[in-house]
């Protein structure tokens, strides 16, 4: 199956965290074959497609859902800009929220006094990733070495854990790809949860040439 690498998030050990989408609308995490997180210098790269053949992993815990196996993997070609791997997106027609981050997830997104987002067990949806487009520009906050963007009318605050270079504001219209990070309980008096988070965006334009050779035929 051909998967376009849509984005890479922090992890902590070094690791890193590959998504994609494959040929088939589906979205993907590429775990390698023994279910473990890529490594930091993995040549999975953002804008890239692979030929990967790949097999789910057993036990996926929802919305965890979109976990795989890498078997093997063959490197194809790679999308010629930004622009385009925004394109592609809309060209699978997979589903775009649009507006406030409240729609976020099936709207079962809940929100921290301190403007963090999270799901809990009470209502899970059926991703864990998935693309929105703001309608309002979010706006960067630095707070003690950890990088947020702020949606300015709430001031609900999403953590950056992407690879691209931040940028002081990202424009409304822009379309960003959310995550939500794995089950986490802070201690024994709090629930589960699985935090919002940001893990990339991509520029909405007009389709350039592209090194693809059949990655969409």
């Amino acid at each position: 199956m051909e998967v376009l690498i849509l984005s890479k998030t922090r992890m902590n050990g070094g690791k890193c965290c590959v998504g994609g989408i494959a040929s088939d609308g589906n979205y993907v995490r590429l775990l390698t074959s023994w279910g473990e997180n890529q490594p930091g210098d993995t040549d999975l790269d953002i804008s890239q497609i692979w030929e990967i053949d790949y097999t789910d992993r057993p036990y996926k815990m929802p919305p965890h859902v979109e976990d795989v196996l890498v078997q093997t993997k063959q490197f194809v070609g790679k999308l010629s800009t930004e622009t385009s791997v925004g394109r592609h997106i809309q060209q699978l027609g997979v589903q775009i929220w649009e507006g406030h981050p409240n729609v976020l997830f099936d709207a079962q997104i809940k929100w921290t006094n301190s403007g963090s987002g999270y799901i809990n067990e009470e209502a899970i949806p059926t991703h864990s990733v998935g693309f929105w487009i703001s309608d309002r520009n979010l706006f960067r906050q630095d707070y003690y070495g950890k990088l947020r963007y702020t949606y300015p009318a709430q001031y609900q605050k999403i953590p950056y854990v992407g690879y691209q270079q931040p940028i002081n504001n990202i424009p409304a219209g822009t379309l960003l790809r959310v995550s939500l990070a794995r089950w986490w309980q802070q201690d024994e008096r709090t629930e589960q949860r699985c935090y919002l988070q940001l893990s990339g965006w991509y520029q909405l334009g007009y389709l350039l040439i592209v090194i693809c050779w059949n990655f969409y035929s």
